[in-house]
Formats: C-alpha cells, structure tokens, sequence
C-alpha cells in the first residue's frame, strides 16, 4: 500500500467514482481535505481491518494492564485464606 495522498473535497465529488476505483484496484489511500483542514480518509478495506484489528489489541492490551479494585482483591486474599 502507498502512502496516504491529499485530496480535495471538491476533486473527490467531481471524480467520486474514480477515486474509489484506485483506492479498491490499486489499494491507493486518501486524506480529504477542505481548505486546509484534513476532514476524513479513504482507504482499502485491508487497511481498515487492519486498524480495526490493532485497536482491539490496544484496548485488550489496556484492559490487561488496569488494576483490580481493592474490593477485589480483598475477595481475592479471603478466598486464598480460606482454601489453607
């Protein structure tokens, strides 16, 4: 995949269809922008998955890393105790 090409607001809906083709045939990605501002992307379906699939990591890597309550863990050193 190549690197992420500007496009106008204006270009995009003059060659909508066009544009699309390039992004589906040739895996081409596009920031859209209007003026100056960058205001969304257009990119391959594989490169979305991919996104997708590395936010779900990110936020099960998150989940895994947050502290347990301290309720929690009391429930937790209770239940060990009574097991001994």
């Amino acid at each position: 995949m190549s690197i992420m090409e500007n496009l106008t607001m204006n270009e995009f809906r003059r060659q909508v269809g066009e544009y699309i083709n390039q992004t589906y045939y040739a895996e081409k990605a596009f920031v859209l922008t209007k003026g100056e501002k960058k205001v969304a992307a257009l990119v391959p379906m594989a490169m979305l998955n991919r996104m997708t699939e590395l936010e779900a990591f990110y936020a099960q890597t998150l989940a895994d890393k947050t502290p347990i309550n301290s309720s929690d863990s009391e429930a937790t050193e209770t239940n060990q105790e009574a097991a001994s």
